[in-house]
């Protein structure tokens, strides 16, 4: 089974990762590639409601909870650590084109930083540390880098950087959104 290419975005918090993880998404999807997505998160979360038959499943003790309907599945499975990028995908994601990653900084996988100039903020990648796993930079920022620069707003540009980056074939033209 052939691994689906991961692409990670990392950046300071607010400095647009979401906004642009969107963005592609949108227009990744919109040529015809099946566009996965993980978030890390920090903190424990929950997306179980407390009283819902799903969260009283998982309380009574079962490990996994599926809820499902006409055009939505989630699983809620109650783990004792956090599961490592490559298990999510591993076990969850392999019928998709790309996995784009928000967060996992420390992972070694391609990567693109996303910058913005209002946050005073050097980018995490190329200054202290130097990740050799940085592919590109998305700032609206000017600057020199060792990798291809995109302003944000640039988004058919990066999306066929990132095409062309993991030879991804596409069925319909990009749209700009």
């Amino acid at each position: 089974m052939n691994k689906v290419p991961l692409l990670g975005f990392i950046g300071n918090s607010n400095s647009g990762k979401t906004t642009l993880l969107t963005a592609l998404i949108a227009t990744l999807t919109a040529t015809g590639l099946k566009i996965g997505a993980v978030k890390h998160h920090h903190r424990s979360f929950t997306i179980d409601h407390e009283g819902k038959d799903s969260q009283r499943f998982t309380v009574a003790g079962a490990r996994k909870t599926i809820i499902t309907g006409p055009e939505q599945t989630a699983l809620i499975e109650q783990t004792h650590k956090q599961l490592s990028l490559d298990e999510l995908t591993t076990t969850y994601l392999q019928d998709l084109d790309l996995i784009l990653v928000e967060g996992f900084k420390q992972i070694q996988i391609p990567k693109i930083e996303v910058q913005r100039q209002a946050l005073d903020l050097p980018l995490l990648s190329r200054g202290n540390y130097h990740d050799p796993n940085l592919i590109a930079v998305i700032s609206d920022q000017v600057q020199t880098l060792d990798v291809p620069l995109f302003a944000p707003h640039e988004i058919s540009a990066i999306n066929t950087f990132i095409c062309d980056y993991f030879a991804l074939r596409t069925t319909t033209p990009p749209t700009i959104f």
